[in-house]
């Protein structure tokens, strides 16, 4: 039995955020993550590190000036995993945003940031957008507006936060799922008995925590009632906390030069991203409603959204509608239902406290600092202890790995230094070979043997994993070969 002082459940950017500052105070602290370490929205964001620009247009000004300063920050704290990004907004006649609004919204961008700006605003001409970017549409455009903001890989950025917490003395443990919560026996010290199952290993793990602290994203409603059914058996079932949404992205070769691209949709006037990353475009994103918890089927995005989202590039970027995308994927965001229409939903974050089991639900990104350290101020009062507080200058995380070229190196690192359980999880969050022309394809059985060797896999395990990732590429090629047509048209998203 191990006695812990909280339990984590959650491994998205959230729970590995509260699970490290909680082992830099000394606090004892475990977190359980049911599959891969970010494998839910913390892999699938637009990987940037974000004010919002477009939160202002809803008033959202404090969580902006607050993601700006976080922003600097995080991006202080990973030097190698965010970079500076110069983004183009093209003012085209006849869009919802003219001249005026975009610069006015700019200014405010820049004033919410303060000294931590990359770098000011700036307005272009037509004729200087297009010598940025040749690659934009003529027709109508009158000009753009520059800004900046930070590109970060989202996946290896949520691994090296995992890596901190275990060198302050976390436990981290993948494929592992809570199955049994009770209080605690003990009459001296109170607190709850915690019993989980490691899939992989086919073992199980058992606590004793004074808290425990659900961070599981999209499905935080379902974790919620779940505990809370454990812990007062015949109680009725908790409202729900949230209302998400499903965001999809389509990767392209690259589309630009160098600059970002913010663009509003002709068809339904909201605003998406070209966002340059690892020598590809990412074109996103929507926002469909889904279920809390999504049903299985809400993971996946649909043909509608690509056709959506590759008609409105190509408006656009007219180079792309004679590109196809590589790839394509979606996450679930976990926001909190306040009764607004999903577009114009907060991006703010709630803590609740039901006896020894604390929620997040909400949150962005770029926020995660922010929502560990309002955890951790309400499990510090149940704790008798100090609450830990963002230092000023936080210090540097651990540095990343480099990718190895070779796919046995990469293997054996992934499995052996960054908690790697499957080949998705090395191709897909531990590397961007999944970007590769052939979406990694070629290393895979190389990757696959050397995690087998690590890893000590059963007999069989390697080839499932190797079928389990091609029809993975093959579906997805499927879908996107299902949902563009020749002329890059579809349906509304």
């Amino acid at each position: 039995m191990i006695a812990l002082d909280l339990l984590v459940l959650g491994g998205g950017i959230t729970g590995l955020s509260v699970a490290r500052m909680a082992a830099r105070a000394g606090w004892r602290v475990a977190l359980l993550e049911r599959d891969d370490l970010a494998s839910g929205a913390s892999s699938s964001s637009s990987h940037m590190l974000h004010g919002g620009l477009r939160y202002l247009e809803h008033g959202h000004f404090s969580l902006v000036r607050e993601a700006l300063a976080e922003r600097a920050a995080v991006a202080s704290m990973a030097p190698s995993l965010a970079r500076p990004v110069r983004f183009l907004a093209p003012l085209v006649r006849g869009a919802r945003v003219g001249p005026l609004r975009l610069r006015a919204g700019l200014m405010l961008y820049d004033v919410l940031a303060g000294r931590a700006a990359p770098s000011p605003h700036a307005m272009a001409s037509a004729a200087q957008a297009l010598a940025l970017e040749p690659g934009l549409a003529r027709g109508g455009l009158r000009g753009a507006g520059l800004y900046s903001d930070m590109v970060m890989d989202d996946a290896r950025l949520a691994v090296a936060v995992a890596r901190d917490a275990v060198a302050h003395g976390a436990a981290v443990h993948t494929r592992c799922e809570l199955t049994a919560l009770r209080p605690t026996d003990d009459p001296v010290r109170s607190g709850l008995d915690v019993t989980a199952h490691d899939r992989d290993r086919g073992h199980d793990l058992r606590f004793t925590t004074r808290v425990v602290v659900n961070a599981t994203g999209a499905w935080t409603d379902a974790t919620r009632t779940a505990l809370l059914r454990m812990l007062r058996p015949g109680a009725p079932d908790p409202p729900r906390l949230l209302r998400p949404t499903r965001g999809t992205h389509l990767v392209y070769p690259a589309l630009t030069r160098t600059h970002g691209i913010v663009l509003t949709a002709a068809s339904d006037g909201r605003v998406f991203f070209v966002v340059p990353f690892a020598g590809r475009s990412l074109v996103g994103t929507t926002e469909i409603e889904v279920d809390s918890p999504p049903e299985p089927g809400q993971l996946r995005p649909d043909p509608a959204e690509v056709g959506y989202l590759a008609g409105e590039i190509a408006r656009v970027l007219p180079g792309a509608a004679t590109q196809r995308p590589l790839a394509v994927f979606a996450g679930v965001r976990p926001l909190l239902d306040a009764g607004a229409q999903p577009g114009g939903a907060s991006r703010e974050h709630r803590v609740v406290e039901d006896g020894p089991l604390v929620t997040i639900a909400g949150g962005k990104y770029t926020t995660f600092r922010v929502m560990a350290r309002d955890v951790l101020a309400v499990v510090a009062l149940r704790l008798g202890r100090p609450a830990p507080l963002l230092p000023r200058n936080e210090p540097p995380l651990p540095t990343p790995l480099a990718e190895p070229i070779d796919g046995t190196a990469l293997g054996a690192q992934a499995a052996g230094e960054e908690f790697a359980r499957s080949l998705d999880d090395a191709l897909r969050r531990r590397s961007t070979r999944w970007l590769d022309d052939d979406r990694g394809l070629g290393v895979a059985a190389d990757v696959a043997g050397a995690m087998a060797r690590r890893l000590g896999w059963a007999a069989g395990r390697e080839r499932e994993e190797l079928d389990r990732y091609e029809a993975m590429v093959r579906d997805e090629r499927t879908l996107l070969e299902r949902a563009i047509t020749p002329t890059h048209g579809g349906a509304r998203a």
